[in-house]
């Protein structure tokens, strides 16, 4: 059996609400920005009129509520997003392009910032008996199953960490490939983890605001769990809500046809495991793409809490075998 798990904010949602920390806030993208250090300085405040001053101009503060949060988003994305179609030469620098690229930074450091409290706190180590992880590795261990494919969207490292701390090899196709393991790991969003070969001296740290949305290949990038907070000029993290095929960077094109490819791979009786997707509506578009080319033959099991309708209709269109599952112990008679 092959089995693909597809991974949304609720992978990393369903661990901080096992082990809970109150420090991380993975809804409210913007409630910890006062706290994020600037990197030239090492002194909070990356989130602030002075470093961010056209995101601050939308409305990002770290006293906005989670709906405002993801409005001013919401916008810098969608107008962005509608400026990678057209000539890059055409376009002028304005607020919403030059804001993109303060959230591109931001983000980066923001999830550094909690990658770095949960370290300190030994985290890992008592992550890994939560809930996802354990089916996770409950599936790796399986002799039923021959590999599993984990596509995520998320930046953070959780997942990695975890494996990592369980001794649980895996491989990152294009960019840190493993031959010998089961267990394979797409990121086409990006990651913390996904870094430029040098750094750079962090008090010359500030927005690059001529960058392209054309940078990087998969030559450019590598990956590393150490040394994060330093300053890397190339950055491999898309924003959320990015449409990936839009966006010229190579590194993103060639990690998604890598998983594009593991899903068209699945047949008749293997599964798929769609873990805590909210299917929000700026970036359904990939999941859609994703449950395309997935065989209508195979096993379909959601898991979340708070599943959308909306997800549940697409996938009882698309697929034969369909199931929603609240909690991930449901499924664990499956792999015995």
């Amino acid at each position: 059996m092959k089995v693909i798990l597809v991974a949304g904010n609720g992978l990393s949602l369903s661990m901080l609400s096992d082990f809970p920390e109150s420090e991380i806030d993975l809804l409210n993208l913007f409630r910890c920005g006062a706290d994020v250090p600037w990197p030239a300085d090492g002194m909070p405040g990356f989130l602030s009129y002075e470093h961010c001053p056209n995101l601050w101009a939308l409305g990002a503060r770290p006293n906005s509520t989670k709906e405002e949060s993801y409005q001013v988003i919401e916008k810098i994305i969608t107008a962005v997003n509608a400026c990678c179609m057209a000539d890059p030469a055409t376009l002028d620098d304005g607020i919403y392009i030059r804001a993109y690229k303060e959230l591109v930074a931001y983000l980066r450091y923001l999830f550094v910032y909690y990658d770095n409290i949960l370290l300190d706190k030994g985290y890992f180590k008592k992550a890994v008996q939560s809930s996802a992880i354990s089916l996770i590795k409950h599936v790796e261990e399986s002799a039923k199953v021959d590999s599993i494919d984990i596509v995520t969207f998320n930046y953070d490292a959780m997942l990695e960490r975890c494996l990592n701390e369980l001794e649980v090899e895996f491989s990152i196709p294009k960019i840190g490939e493993n031959h010998a393991s089961k267990l394979a790991l797409h990121k086409p969003h990006g990651s913390i983890t996904f870094c430029g070969h040098t750094s750079v001296d962090s008090s010359a740290f500030e927005i690059n605001y001529s960058a392209q949305f054309t940078e990087g290949g998969l030559d450019d990038i590598c990956v590393r769990y150490d040394a994060l907070s330093e300053n890397y000029p190339m950055v491999g993290m898309l924003p959320p809500a990015g449409e990936s095929e839009r966006y010229k960077h190579r590194w993103i094109r060639e990690v998604w046809d890598s998983a594009i490819e593991a899903t068209a791979s699945l047949d008749y009786n293997d599964l798929v495991i769609l873990y805590g997707l909210s299917y929000w509506h700026v970036d359904r578009k990939e999941v859609d793409y994703l449950l395309a080319n997935i065989s209508r033959q195979a096993k379909v099991v959601s898991v979340n809490p708070y599943p959308n309708e909306q997800f549940d209709a697409v996938c009882c269109s698309l697929f034969r075998s369909y199931h929603s599952y609240s909690h991930p112990r449901s499924l664990s008679k499956v792999f015995k």
